[in-house]
Order: structure tokens, then C-alpha cells, then sequence
């Protein structure tokens, strides 16, 4: 008898390029595994076909709970077709729901094939609970559970009040192949691994969902992993996995440059000979670092930084709450281009609220001069705006524009740019605005020939195709973004069209 089966869903046209491990559903087996239960990890994203054999086979042998780690938007409709399944074949096995949206909208217990869910940290949390299935333990003192008592009434037990932090030798990788072929990047075949380096975040962007998830944390919003641990686990994945593109995929890794210098000089020290990928990197504390610092990153073996610019407009960074402005990121981007090493990935959201078409003017001549500042800069894709719930910008579309928040399931799945059914527009935008943004996304995948640069070295059919598109498609993009032409943007239907069937194409190989 399986004690708790896993999934990690296939998320949309999220899984088109990048696919890293399930770190959510690894870390939440850590300490049910750990107690000696029999725990089962899937990740969907790798397998090709469809999901619903492999899963009978599990069920076939018994489980006791079923859970699923879920976001908003498109992956709530595929983590919602796997647990309906489950419930159809197998009535007995008890199903839980865990991660960010479950853990802003606990009201997610009214689906009908649901009987818990798990919100805030769930290590601890799903090994009561599967003590508590087993007939071994009560529901009641399981911080962060919801559940329905005797009468059918929720119950939603207070969340955990400190950062649960796990020691990667009680990481459960094993519990997947981590070097399935579906965890290479499709564009660069790089095996990435994925790291924390810390936990939380102390910042408060106004569209971001972490100030809510974050807010019953005691104490300080970010903590710092101690810097031997890193070190021992950036040595213990490369021995024990052969990982050698190390990324940091902390919230944010950087708001202690003096612990980062730290940690590049014994890495340096210790000759790890890894390269690293940081996901969580601020304009601001970009600002902060030096030549000498960014040499020193360099030298540990930084390649690649993705940072959150969000907006070329001033007056909309002061609405993200962001502490930047378009002038720091210009100055933070020339630095940067001093460090040919270094791939900069900046990121952007379109049609936030309030937000007009000269707010997008301003942000894409912003991406215009940080193209010509720096050859090593690429433009991100941006999606439309999109309500994530528990932030302080759905708050404001509601109260100061009368924006309709999603109330059902349903509605939240089609919040995605790339996975809706349409064309997300809001009551704000205007005819030229919602022109201008579908230019910008079509723009942002060939402009900068970064499909070309990191796909350099992989001639598989598929990366041959893309490269080949993108180079018929460049000149077109060019001449529209040089002169604002969006009119007759038909590409858009096409560049969406793909983004949906590339997910498929890389599980197929």
C-alpha cells in the first residue's frame, strides 16, 4: 500500500521551454519519508501520452492519499482532470490539493474531490496527515490543513508561523529521476539543477502573492540558508547527481551581498567548477554590486541573472512597489554589460491596472536602449496582468476599476496569457494598447536571437524548426518594433498557437 502518491501536473505553455524539477512535492515528501512512509513522486511534465495508464497503475496497488501541488491559472484545470481520475477509480483514496493557490483561497475545499488541503509548508503537514489516514492521528493539530468535520462544515487549522527549513541530505530526489530527458532545457540541452539558497522574501511588490503567503511568518520574511550548507549541497547533488549548472531559485538571493561574496569565494576556494543560474535577482541590488563583486560572481561561475523589470514606466514601477526606477535599470543594465560572461534575462508584466499605452511606449523604449546597451540582454516575455489572489494590485483593479475578480475555478484557469482561450484583455485597456502588448510578446521571441544564441550546439528537429522561424521572422519583428507598427497583428494567433503545441512537441522528443 502506497501511504501518499504525488503528482506534479503539467502546467501549459509554462512547460514549453524549461522544465525543472518538482522541488514543491520533493521537499513536501521530505518528512514523510523520513518518518519511514511509502511515498511515490510523478511529475506529468516528463511523460509523453497520456497520463490517466500510468496513474491506474499506482492505484491498482493502493493508495492511501493522493495529492497534487497546484498554481493558479491553467495548471488548476489539469491538477483538477488528475484528482477527478483519481477520485473516480479509486473512492477510498483520500485527496489533498497543496501549494500557493490553496494557500491564498482556502474556500478551494468546496470542490467536491477534494477532502484536504495543505497551505503554507506542507512537509511536516502531509506526514501527520498520512499518520492521521492511517488511523494513527487526529486532524485537529495539523498547522496549515483544511478539512470538513463531522457535519460537512471546513475547517481551516491555522498555518505554520516559521519557515520550514529542510536539510538537503532529507531532500528525497531520489524519489524521481532527476536526470529524466524531460528535465534537459529544450533549447540548450543543459541539464539545469535547482537549489535554494534561502527561504522567503523581505520585499512587497503589490502583484507578487509572496507578501501573503509570507505575512503569518514570524519575524523577518527572508532567511538565509548558512553558507556551508550551500556549499555542501551544491558539492553533494554534483557528486551524487553530476549537476553541474547549478540555479539558485530563491525569491530572491541577493538582498546580503556580503554573504553572496562569501559564498562565490569558497566556491572559488573549493574549486566547484559549477556554473549558476540565479532566478531571483533585484534591480536594485544589482545597483549595489560592484565590479568587484560581479567579477567575483563571474568567477564562481555566474552565467545567467533573471531579473524582474516589470515596466518601462515610472509611474507603474511606484504602483508595483518595486523601490526602482527606469533609470536604475538602464545604469544596473550597462554595469552588466561590462561582464560578457553574463546572460541578463530581464522579465516583464503587461496591462497591469491603470496602465495606458504610453506607460507601454515608455517600457518598450526601455527594452529598445537595454538591447542597444548590453549584447548579452534578453527581452522576456510578458504576459497580460493577471489577478493573482491574496495580491495588493487585485485589490486595487477591484476597488479603482471595477475589475471582476475570478470566483470560480473555472474562471481562475483562464487567467494565463499564453494558455487562455482568448485573448486576455481588461476594461482599461484601449484598441492600441491591447495592439501593442500582442507585439510585445510576439517581439520579445526573436529580437534579441536568444532562441538562436542558446540553442546553439542542439540540432534537434525541433530546435532546428524554432531557429529557422526565427530567423524568417526577425526582420518583421524589427521593422514593427522600431516603428510601432501593430497593426493587422495576425502573428499573434500563430506565436500563441505554438507556444501551446511546444509543451507537446518536447515531451514527444
Amino acid at each position: 500500500m502506497i501511504d501518499a502518491l504525488l503528482v506534479y501536473p503539467r502546467l501549459g505553455s509554462m512547460d514549453s521551454m524549461v522544465v525543472d524539477l518538482p522541488l514543491s512535492v520533493i521537499y513536501a515528501a521530505a518528512e514523510s519519508v523520513k518518518r519511514g512512509y511509502r511515498v511515490e513522486l510523478l511529475d506529468l511534465r516528463t511523460h509523453a501520452g497520456d497520463w490517466r495508464p500510468l496513474l491506474d497503475r499506482y492505484l491498482a496497488e493502493g493508495v492511501r492519499l493522493f495529492g497534487v501541488s497546484v498554481m493558479t491559472g491553467r495548471p488548476l484545470v489539469n491538477a483538477r482532470d488528475i484528482t477527478t481520475h483519481v477520485r473516480e477509480r479509486s473512492p477510498t483514496t483520500k485527496t489533498v490539493w497543496g501549494g500557493p493557490h490553496v494557500t491564498v483561497l482556502p474556500e478551494t475545499l468546496g470542490e467536491p474531490y477534494l477532502d484536504y488541503l495543505v497551505r503554507g509548508y506542507g512537509s511536516v503537514a502531509l506526514a501527520d496527515l498520512i499518520k492521521a489516514v492511517r488511523g494513527e492521528g487526529d486532524l485537529e493539530g495539523i498547522l496549515g490543513l483544511s478539512y470538513r468535520d463531522g457535519a460537512g462544515q471546513p475547517i481551516h487549522n491555522p498555518r505554520a508561523t516559521e519557515f520550514e527549513n529542510i536539510h538537503h541530505r532529507d531532500i528525497p530526489y531520489d524519489l524521481i529521476d532527476v536526470n529524466a530527458p524531460g528535465y534537459v532545457r529544450t533549447y540548450s540541452s543543459h541539464r539545469m539543477f535547482p537549489i535554494f539558497t534561502s527561504i522567503g522574501c523581505p520585499y512587497q511588490c503589490s502583484f507578487c502573492v509572496h507578501p501573503a503567503i509570507y505575512k503569518v511568518i514570524n519575524g523577518k520574511k527572508w532567511k538565509p540558508i548558512p553558507e556551508d550548507d550551500v556549499i555542501d549541497h551544491i558539492e553533494y547533488v554534483k557528486d551524487k547527481y553530476k549537476a553541474d549548472h547549478i540555479v539558485f531559485i530563491d525569491d530572491t538571493s541577493f538582498p546580503r551581498l556580503d554573504r553572496m561574496r562569501s559564498l562565490f569565494q569558497r566556491l572559488i576556494d573549493r574549486e566547484a567548477n559549477v556554473t549558476l543560474e540565479f532566478r531571483g535577482a533585484r534591480i536594485n541590488e544589482i545597483e549595489k554590486m560592484d565590479d568587484e563583486f560581479i567579477n567575483l560572481m563571474v568567477r564562481a561561475g555566474g552565467r545567467v541573472i533573471l531579473a524582474g523589470v516589470e515596466s518601462g514606466s515610472d509611474r507603474i514601477l511606484r504602483s508595483f512597489q518595486k523601490g526602482i526606477t527606469r533609470e536604475q535599470v538602464i545604469s544596473a543594465n550597462r554595469k552588466l554589460a561590462r561582464f560578457p560572461q553574463l546572460t541578463i534575462h530581464y522579465n516583464f508584466i503587461y496591462g497591469t491596472p491603470g496602465e495606458t499605452y504610453e506607460d507601454l511606449l515608455e517600457t518598450k523604449t526601455l527594452v529598445e536602449q537595454i538591447l542597444k546597451d548590453n549584447s548579452n540582454a534578453y527581452f522576456g516575455f510578458g504576459g497580460d496582468w493577471k489577478p493573482i489572489p491574496g495580491t495588493k494590485m487585485l485589490d486595487i483593479a477591484e476597488q479603482e476599476f471595477g475589475y471582476k475578480a475570478p470566483k470560480t475555478l473555472d474562471e481562475w484557469v483562464q487567467i494565463d496569457s499564453a494558455d487562455a482561450e482568448k485573448k486576455i484583455t481588461h476594461s482599461w485597456y484601449s484598441r492600441e494598447q491591447d495592439d501593442l502588448i500582442k507585439l510585445m510578446q510576439v517581439a520579445s521571441w526573436v529580437i534579441d536571437d536568444k532562441l538562436i544564441k542558446e540553442s546553439k550546439g542542439n540540432n534537434s528537429p525541433l530546435m532546428i524548426l524554432i531557429r529557422t522561424l526565427s530567423r524568417l521572422y526577425k526582420p518583421i519583428a524589427q521593422f514593427r518594433f522600431k516603428f510601432t507598427f501593430h497593426r493587422f497583428m495576425i502573428e499573434h494567433d500563430l506565436f500563441l498557437f505554438a507556444v501551446r503545441m511546444l509543451p507537446k512537441l518536447r515531451r514527444l522528443g
